[in-house]
């Protein structure tokens, strides 16, 4: 039984609900549909029963509501965007501490956290021959734990404050990198100091992370994407180049700890360090921080780097590699370029936007959109301190690769030529401006992405108020001055392509096609189509990049077969 206070209760819920419930007027039924009969009365159900296992009917009353689409004229057109307006960022001070540390400080006391990077000249350009991998290997050791603290309390220490302490080699340089609360900088910080002068160096921890990058580099063997990066360097640059070697299970396995332990007495020293600090400190705090007895006995200076040598880009012309049973290529076009600090930067930088900057970008829109050959096509230039590169790829479906080879081709010789066909279009332009210049915020938007940017200006050699006359700089830049940068900075002659793929792979083609809607389709590839042959088979992918290299359509030089490291095979 239900007690009577209880009972009470739900008799009175029960009554406010349908007290409610009668003070709300029922939507009318629709004219059309006839009356419902009145339901006849429920019988009283004596307390704690059940009831009845029947099924109830709900009745839909509201008559369903008719959607109105608008069509005002304004809706097919995108809103023009606004005048572009001057980017300031906050003043960078630089300062020299005690130790001799560079410091480039942005102090942003708006929320209270910081964010700093300590870089360190060395890099990957340092590995010894038969250590590739060196340089990347020992910074990941330093957060593996210090000499105080395992690697679960070195992660636990960090995540009891929200802070995390990380290392990253370059090419050129190292460094760690700190993001903490301010009122958890001090834990951290001295988390940080630990994690550079007393790492845990312990042979577990080493061991462990060497068998997971050989582990790492052996399945990357099978992807056609991950083997193009590994081994375009080496195709670029010359084996011989720092910059062309190639990390393998070998170089992994050659490494010692000890080999860690001396690269960063060697390199992790204070002398012509640079820190970039941007966040909720100030000028006094930084000093105070690294000129403290914490770091009073760090000391030392690196070694002086050596020169890098002339780049020797390997004979050739075509260079494959066979994944067997891939179901996916990738297709991948290289050149030397500018130097970052070149006059025509700006113009090259928007040419190669258009180019393969994004979605809209020209070797996407034929690739993906026209041909649907691929998810993604992009391209654009790259920097180091030395040298500039000009870089597009794409992966596509694996009996595509041979007419991507050629689209990819087309596209680049077509704006070098300024053939009218391809010649730079109003809104291309446009559309390039418009997004350098809304998009620069982006790149500060973020305590971590700005730091990257300020160690950019200071790796390049840039003044250190660049992007004060950016915005004016990239709207300025008229169509002439692209065209000419296409002209000048993209040079197929001297190119070369990676392409890696199934070589068993038969392939397409794209042909003129009068029945078709768009007046081409692709086709199979068939041997009599490229000159006399007594074969009616359908080509693979090698027997196509051979007779390719054979007429010479991309360029002399040949074809050249490498394997997965990027050796002659």
């Amino acid at each position: 039984m239900m007690p009577p206070v209880a009972s009470r209760l739900a008799a009175w819920s029960v009554a406010a609900v349908a007290v409610g419930c009668a003070s709300v007027p029922k939507p009318p039924a629709p004219a059309s549909a006839p009356s419902a009969p009145p339901a006849a009365a429920a019988p009283v159900q004596p307390e704690n029963s059940m009831p009845p296992a029947s099924t109830v009917h709900a009745i839909q009353t509201a008559t369903p509501q008719e959607l109105v689409f608008p069509e005002e004229d304004f809706r097919s057109r995108q809103p023009v965007a606004g005048p572009p307006r001057p980017f300031r960022l906050p003043p960078i001070k630089p300062f020299t501490l005690k130790s001799g540390i560079k410091v480039y400080l942005v102090e942003n006391h708006t929320l209270p956290l910081v964010s700093l990077d300590l870089s360190f000249e060395g890099g990957a350009a340092v590995d010894p021959r038969g250590k590739e991998g060196l340089a990347s290997v020992c910074m990941a050791m330093l957060t593996e734990g210090t000499e105080q603290l395992d690697k679960i309390a070195y992660a636990e220490a960090l995540a009891d404050t929200a802070s995390s302490i990380g290392g990253f080699a370059g090419d050129e340089v190292v460094g760690v990198s700190l993001s903490s609360l301010r009122k958890h900088l001090d834990p951290t910080f001295a988390q940080f100091v630990d994690t550079i002068r007393s790492p845990g160096f312990r042979q577990s921890d080493f061991d462990r992370l060497v068998k997971r990058r050989i582990e790492g580099v052996k399945q990357a063997k099978g992807n056609p994407a991950q083997v193009a990066s590994r081994i375009s360097g080496a195709v670029l640059y010359g084996h011989a180049h720092p910059f062309g070697a190639v990390i393998t299970e070998r170089s992994l396995a050659a490494l010692t700890l000890d080999d860690c332990k001396a690269f960063a007495k060697t390199y992790l020293v204070p002398k012509n360090a640079k820190l970039f600090v941007v966040g909720d400190l100030t000028e006094a705090l930084v000093r105070g921080y690294f000129d403290s007895a914490r770091l009073a006995g760090w000391t030392g200076a690196p070694p002086k780097l050596a020169a890098l040598p002339a780049p020797e880009t390997m004979p050739g012309r075509i260079f494959f590699v066979d994944i067997p049973g891939a179901a996916q290529s990738t297709v991948s076009y290289l050149q030397f370029g500018p130097k970052r600090t070149a006059p025509d930067y700006f113009a090259t930088t928007l040419m190669g936007s258009v180019l393969g900057g994004g979605f809209t970008s020209r070797i996407n829109m034929n690739l993906r959109e026209d041909k649907g050959y691929s998810y993604g096509a992009r391209g654009g230039f790259g920097y180091t301190k030395t040298y500039g590169t000009f870089n597009a790829a794409a992966q596509v479906v694996g009996n595509s690769t041979y007419q991507s080879l050629l689209e990819l081709d087309r596209e680049i010789k077509g704006l070098w030529a300024g053939k009218p066909d391809f010649a730079l279009k109003p809104e291309e332009l446009d559309r390039e401006k418009r997004g350098a210049i809304l998009g620069l915020p982006g790149r500060f938007s973020t305590a971590q992405a700005a730091l990257g940017q300020y160690r950019s200006l200071v790796y390049f050699g840039l003044p250190l108020d660049y992007y004060d006359s950016y915005v004016a700089k990239v709207d300025k830049v008229p169509a002439s001055e692209v065209m000419a940068a296409a002209a000048k900075q993209l040079r197929p002659g001297q190119a070369v392509y990676v392409v890696v793929g199934n070589g068993d792979e038969k392939l397409i083609v794209h042909q003129k096609d009068p029945a078709s809607k768009t007046g081409w389709k692709d086709v199979p590839y068939m041997a009599g189509d490229v000159g006399p042959s007594k074969s009616a088979s359908q080509l693979t992918l090698r027997e196509a990049l051979v007779q390719l290299a054979a007429r010479g359509d991309v360029g002399t030089g040949g074809l050249v077969e490498l394997d997965a490291d990027g050796q002659l095979k």
